[in-house]
């Protein structure tokens, strides 16, 4: 089933909307498949399992290389990708992956205990839409995949406030 993309207003507090990424155009429609790329194995598993659990596909991949054979195969909607990885770290995997996708919907979320100023904006260089801090919360899980269907998130209906997510031009900064 396809879906509209819709950012949720508790990601768009205080957004300065003339500075958004046009890569992420609203109204893109996107299915519901997501990419969890992180060398922490455990932590991907238990990502993808928590994203499955909550009604999504998800897929778990532990470096860029493979990242990379499953955006071209797969086609996912959304990549939860952390930073810090040996070989091609999270901002290569972006560039790449934006270079595959050829401008096709797909929204790219930096999930990183890197939160500095200059890790974000080279993030939003390299082509991530958002940008969210380690540890994430469910609420902020929630927030995420609301973007692709705002349907299925129940925490979202009783506004959810939760985590540390930078929308799109790296000027918004939830909680900071």
């Amino acid at each position: 089933m396809r879906r509209q993309i819709t950012v949720p207003c508790s990601l768009l507090c205080g957004a300065q909307f003339a500075s958004y990424n046009p890569r992420l155009a609203w109204g893109d429609a996107v299915d519901e498949r997501i990419l969890v790329v992180d060398d922490q194995c455990d932590v991907a598993d238990a990502l993808a399992k928590l994203i499955t659990a909550l009604g999504y596909e998800a897929k778990a991949v532990y470096d860029g290389q493979h990242a990379l054979d499953e955006v071209a195969r797969s086609r996912p909607d959304m990549a939860l990708i952390d930073l810090g990885m040996p070989g091609l770290d999270g901002y290569e995997i972006a560039t790449r992956i934006r270079e595959l996708r050829g401008g096709l919907p797909m929204i790219l979320v930096a999930v990183t205990g890197w939160t500095r100023r200059e890790d974000k904006q080279r993030a939003y260089e390299c082509g991530f839409d958002l940008h969210v801090s380690k540890p994430m919360t469910i609420e902020t899980l929630e927030e995420l995949l609301n973007i692709i269907d705002p349907s299925r998130c129940a925490l979202m209906a009783h506004g959810s406030q939760a985590g540390h997510v930078d929308r799109l031009s790296g000027r918004l900064s939830k909680g900071a």
